[in-house]
Parts: C-alpha cells; structure tokens; sequence
C-alpha cells in the first residue's frame, strides 16, 4: 500500500503542500488584482485634481488680466 512507506507519506505530505501552495497563490492573485482596480482608481482621481488644478490656473490668469 502507498500510504505505509515513507516514500508514500512524503508523496501524499508534498502533494498536500502544492494544493495548499496553489491556494495561496490565488489568493494573491486575487489580491494584486483588487490593488491594481484601486490604483487605477486613485489614477483617475489623480488625474481629474490634475486638470482641476490646470483649469483654476488658468482662471486666475484670465482674471488678472481682465482690467477693471
């Protein structure tokens, strides 16, 4: 029987550990890609500040040379 020699209980041990293994690496799969949705979404953020910041800039410089 496999399960009584050594070399049979390190093969079950060691399949044990890849299908614990695989696990875990879909849960860091999972992970990366929950941080990758939220960096993209914190780049969209980024980017509108950006342009809200370009267009004040550019108010304030059509404000100063409207003459009164």
């Amino acid at each position: 029987m496999i399960g009584t020699t050594a070399e049979g209980v390190m093969l079950i041990l060691f399949g044990i550990v890849i299908v614990f293994l695989l696990f875990v690496v879909k849960l860091m799969h999972t992970r990366i890609n929950q941080l990758l949705a939220e960096m993209n979404d914190l780049d969209g953020k980024v980017n509108l500040t950006s342009n809200e910041i370009e267009e004040l800039t550019k108010n304030v410089k059509e404000f100063k040379d409207i003459k009164f």
